[in-house]
């Protein structure tokens, strides 16, 4: 009976162990993310003064140049207590692009809700679905990114976040 508990009691300590280095090991995969969220709402909140962050998202779309457009968009509040929706432009080396065009936002209320996009897209392909929604900025205009499957492939579209107009730009994911 003794040596029974001493191995129940080794197995709970190797669970514990295995469990502790499980997490130590996402903290250690995640820091970069983390630490590039901790950027985006700092460089927002110096350059626009908002409260209240929420709804973090990156988005990366590459272009033409080749280069990556990497930014970082979030839900918040501006000084005069207004919902608006920012992003936050990131460079190559995943820092905020400082100065002009690096925190750009628009109050929620002037642009086209997720909701309407949502109906939108439904209207503009009937029996697409919808992957996902996220804001993103393609091509220099600032958008809506709707991911989705019709008929046998993946697709992306875009909406203008000021008017819900489609983009000239749809792009077919290869199939793997």
């Amino acid at each position: 009976m003794k040596k029974k508990k001493k191995w129940i009691w080794i197995s709970l300590l190797i669970l514990v162990l295995v469990l502790f280095g499980l997490q130590q090991y996402y903290v250690y995969v995640t820091q970069d993310q983390r630490q590039e969220e901790a950027l985006a709402i700092q460089a927002a909140k110096d350059q626009l003064g908002i409260t209240s962050p929420d709804e973090l998202r990156k988005y990366v779309w590459g272009e033409k140049e080749g280069d990556d457009n990497i930014y970082w968009t979030m839900t918040a509040k501006n000084k005069d207590n207004q919902d608006i929706l920012v992003w936050v432009k990131f460079d190559m080396n995943n820092q905020p692009v400082q100065g002009t065009g690096g925190v750009h936002s628009e109050l929620l209320q002037n642009g086209m809700s997720e909701t309407q996009i949502r109906s939108r897209f439904e209207s503009d392909v009937p029996g697409g679905e919808i992957k996902r929604i996220m804001p993103g900025v393609v091509n220099n205009i600032y958008v809506w990114q709707v991911y989705y499957k019709a008929d046998t492939h993946n697709y992306y579209r875009f909406y203008r976040f000021s008017t819900g107009e489609q983009v000239d730009l749809v792009y077919t994911v290869p199939n793997s």
